[in-house]
């Protein structure tokens, strides 16, 4: 059932979503990430913050998992996630859990942690911190600290971390890795056009395994 402040969106050919109209909705940012994903499809695999379920539901479109925990903060989200699973008859490959990552506990459990983390740092200005698309965007519940010390907590050793971030942060983001045992393996500038600098970066990193960084031919989404 949908309900009046939703609408549906098809997420790839067979798929579809029920998003807020006035919520946090799935964008580039998902799908970039979901192939951007290589992982083996037999692993154990999280994803950390869900929102409303759309790279879960677009892993198993593209056949690249056959089982995975999501992870989400916000119950309103988390609810709407598990009816997305429901909606595409994923139930058997993907389990939405309603809590705050910091608190599950499942040390060294994951082969693969998937995430579009907030990526906006907490800058002193006020933010209400109950706003759905705040607490999806912001720094609030989760920061980049946390975050990636808690990805290296649930995962296995030499388990491997997908992310995508803004460009902006990402001599942050390998400082922060590399402060807690990750060495990045993969990284992949996105650009809106070739005019247009890079605003959005994937990133694979390993962790307590040493790599040679293999930096991929930029996206150019106006020619994608």
């Amino acid at each position: 059932m949908v309900l009046e402040n939703e609408d549906i969106a098809q997420i790839c050919e067979g798929y579809s979503l029920i998003q807020k109209k006035d919520g946090f909705r799935f964008g580039t940012d998902a799908v970039l990430l979901a192939n951007f994903f290589n992982g083996k499809k037999n692993a154990k695999v999280l994803e950390i913050g869900t929102g409303n379920g759309a790279i879960p539901v677009l892993l198993c479109a593209k056949d690249k998992i056959t089982k995975m925990k999501a992870v989400e903060i916000q119950k309103e989200i988390a609810e709407l996630a598990i009816r997305n699973i429901k909606r595409n008859n994923l139930e058997d490959s993907v389990e939405v859990v309603n809590m705050d990552i910091k608190n599950l506990e499942e040390g060294n459990t994951y082969d693969y942690i998937i995430s579009n983390p907030p990526y906006m740092v907490l800058d002193g200005k006020e933010i209400n911190d109950k706003d759905m698309k705040s607490i999806a965007r912001h720094e609030i519940k989760l920061n980049l600290k946390e975050f990636v010390a808690n990805a290296k907590r649930l995962l296995k050793p030499r388990g491997e971390l997908f992310m995508v971030h803004k460009s902006y942060r990402f001599l942050e983001i390998s400082e922060e890795l590399g402060k807690c045992g990750f060495s990045v393996k993969r990284v992949r500038f996105v650009h809106y056009s070739k005019d247009k600098d890079s605003s959005i970066v994937l990133i694979e990193a390993s962790k307590g395994r040493k790599n040679i960084l293999k930096i991929e031919t930029p996206i150019f989404l106006n020619d994608n």
